[in-house]
């Protein structure tokens, strides 16, 4: 059979609804064929880059790697009924209530059945305290992964998610909300393949962009859409030719004629040799389309350096005291969605990642900076968003929402003797997520805030443990529900179920009694 006879027609729905949540029966070999067909077929597919305009959705995912310690994230204070427990019971790694004070950083929730109690977030998060005041950012309390409902009584029947407080397994299973078997594929993956034929269908880039290198988040179904990486700087380009191929190419695009000129020009005129070998034709395939995507980014990275030079999007300024790894990740993320018509995708997910979160020992002394890291990165992110939609018709600040995971929360009770300082927290389970953006109704906490009573006496910490780690009341696949139905998910005709196969386990996330869902109706 010749090369061009070989035609792929896969409806991503039905396959997704073989593959989500079950293996393939095939052997390693085939699998490989298949991705190398699929992906000439999406490179054979693009159309020249058709106008985005002004339908277009970004979901951002901010990853918090290590299990960040949310109990001190946000605090009961003030005359919150826990207030006092908090301050007594977390001891030495508490947060002083006169701490949030002097830092402005007390919250005061509108709504839900958490309005009325008096809240703080940590003093390091002075942009997402104002964020949440504006209403342009929310809470999701006591959120994680469960295999089903779970509370204290049936604890000891029901399944559980596998390697509870694991790092790597919390990390897989938050990212691929199936808490139970093997991996297979991300949610963001699964969302991803659902929609980009409809959503995408001049797609030149994939919709899967990450600036913090491959992920179990954005992993597809096997042969279906690969993610892209980026660095903080642009597109990820081939090693030896110096820095955006300066020891290689001219300013003008021709080769230098030098070595590396000369090596360059015959592996781009390799790559364009057609194969009638399938491996050796797909890993030219695939060769080629990274170096196209590498002019793509920078095209649209051009158009942010346009705005930027113009003063209509100030992205220095607005990064100017976010010069950190989650900064500089957003800042790229923020530049491509400002050159989002280049990539030619009107549903895009990206991904960034900060780590540094796994604080066995000295929580107050690392967390503080880690936070700061974090609310200054959002807070140019979120600036720089509503600064877009003044500079460009096409855009609104409603058009990108931004949310976070980690792998779980830590133990309420803190490691070593009461007043040692050096004292850190140990890895624990239910915890709580943020997320913001002009689509969201901020200014609120969804979910329950958890019952912070530690051992046998508490109504939500594991039992027989007495360090309070948290039961999960909402569960990763309602959260992740209400942010895939935000891109464009249909929750009407079983796509939620194929996306988040466990979700018909759990209360309706969309059922206003539940108080999950916060995105803005009118947005």
């Amino acid at each position: 059979m010749k090369k061009d006879e070989f035609k792929f027609n896969l409806n991503r729905r039905s396959f997704l609804g073989r593959a989500g949540a079950s293996t393939l029966g095939v052997s390693s070999l085939v699998n490989v064929v298949s991705q190398l067909k699929l992906m000439q077929a999406a490179a054979a597919n693009t159309n020249g880059g058709d106008v985005v305009g002004d339908d277009y959705r970004a979901l951002v995912c901010i990853f918090l790697n290590g299990g960040c310690d949310m109990n001190n994230v946000v605090v009961p204070i003030g005359t919150h009924p826990q207030a006092n427990y908090y301050q007594n019971t977390r001891n030495q790694v508490a947060i002083p209530e006169a701490d949030i004070t002097a830092a402005g950083t007390t919250i005061n929730p509108l709504s839900g059945i958490n309005a009325g109690d008096q809240y703080g977030l940590h003093p390091s998060l002075v942009n997402m305290a104002q964020m949440f005041e504006d209403g342009e950012l929310g809470w999701m309390c006591n959120v994680g992964t469960l295999s089903y409902p779970t509370t204290k009584s049936n604890y000891d029947s029901i399944t559980r998610p596998d390697q509870l407080f694991s790092h790597s397994n919390q990390v897989q299973e938050w990212m691929s909300s199936t808490p139970n078997g093997p991996f297979l594929s991300g949610w963001g993956g699964r969302v991803a393949e659902l929609l980009n034929d409809t959503a995408n269908p001049n797609s030149e880039v994939s919709m899967l962009i990450t600036a913090a290198g491959t992920n179990d988040f954005m992993v597809a179904p096997p042969g279906g859409l690969p993610q892209y990486s980026v660095t903080t700087s642009g597109a990820v380009s081939l090693a030896g030719f110096g820095t955006n191929y300066d020891d290689a190419l001219n300013p003008d695009g021709t080769y230098q004629n030098n070595a590396n000129g000369r090596r360059l020009k015959a592996v781009e005129r390799i790559m364009n040799y057609s194969n009638a070998h399938l491996l050796e034709d797909g890993y030219n395939t695939v060769l080629r389309r990274a170096r196209e995507n590498e002019g793509l980014i920078g095209d649209a990275l051009g158009i942010a350096d346009g705005l930027q030079t113009a003063g209509t999007v100030d992205f220095d300024a607005n990064f100017a005291g976010a010069n950190n790894n989650v900064g500089n990740e957003l800042k790229v993320v923020a530049q491509l969605i400002a050159g989002r018509k280049c990539l030619g995708n009107k549903r895009q997910i990206f991904f960034v990642n900060h780590g540094g979160f796994d604080t066995h020992q000295n929580i107050n002394g690392n967390l503080p900076g880690l936070l700061s890291a974090v609310d200054s990165a959002v807070g140019a992110f979120n600036q720089t968003m509503k600064d877009l939609e003044g500079a460009d018709t096409d855009f609104n600040y409603t058009d990108v929402l931004g949310f976070n995971a980690s792998d779980f929360n830590r133990t309420f009770t803190p490691n070593g003797a009461p007043g040692d300082l050096g004292a850190g927290t140990d890895h624990a389970w239910g915890t709580h997520a943020f997320f913001f953006g002009g689509s969201v109704l901020g200014k609120r906490i969804y979910g329950a805030f958890p019952d912070l009573t530690v051992g046998n006496n508490g109504t939500q910490d594991t039992p027989n443990n007495n360090r309070g780690r948290w039961i999960p009341t909402t569960s990763v696949d309602q959260y992740a529900a209400i942010l895939s139905s935000w891109l464009g998910v249909d929750t009407g005709n079983g796509d939620l179920d194929l996306i988040l196969p466990n979700l018909e386990r759990f209360a309706d996330p969309f059922d206003a009694a539940n108080n999950i869902n916060f995105i803005d109706p009118l947005a």
